[in-house]
């Protein structure tokens, strides 16, 4: 798989921006796309929990689900990938794949999660267009007419 440009991937246009300020940039929005991406996650994870356990009320965070596992899982649940079809893809090593998507290993290099996050954005383009758009709005002005 070749260096994808990750903003134009999001974006879905291309950007002129220098080397640096697309990296501040698909920082900011890796760390955004996280945050919506850690609740929707932590919502299915509760609701599951209310499943089997209906009296267990118990505070989850994502590092207690392990986020990477979540994303492989949400590939794979959309039945366009399965685990040797990640791994033919992205190329992560096997038995790293295997670690992550049991949750053996939690913490990804950033090279293999942004692989992942590469082609879970592939597999679910709406819904990340969704947190694009919400993104988006939160730095629009309220009130675009009464600009200074």
């Amino acid at each position: 798989m070749s260096k994808t440009d990750l903003v134009r991937l999001l974006l879905r246009r291309p950007i002129k921006l220098s080397r640096v300020e697309k990296f501040l940039l698909e920082m900011k929005l890796l760390t955004r796309i996280y945050q919506e991406l850690a609740e929707i996650f932590k919502s299915r994870y509760e609701d599951y929990q209310q499943l089997i356990k209906p009296n267990f009320n118990q505070e989850k965070n994502m590092d207690e689900m392990s986020f990477m596992r979540e994303i492989i899982n949400d590939i794979v649940l959309s039945e366009e990938y399965s685990l040797a079809g990640i791994f033919t893809h992205t190329r992560i090593p096997e038995e790293v794949l295997y670690d992550l998507a049991t949750g053996i290993n939690t913490n990804p290099t950033f090279h293999a999660a942004r692989k992942l996050f590469e082609l879970h954005i592939l597999v679910k383009r709406d819904l990340y267009d969704g947190i694009m758009r919400k993104i988006i709005l939160d730095y629009l002005p309220e009130n675009p007419d009464n600009e200074e």
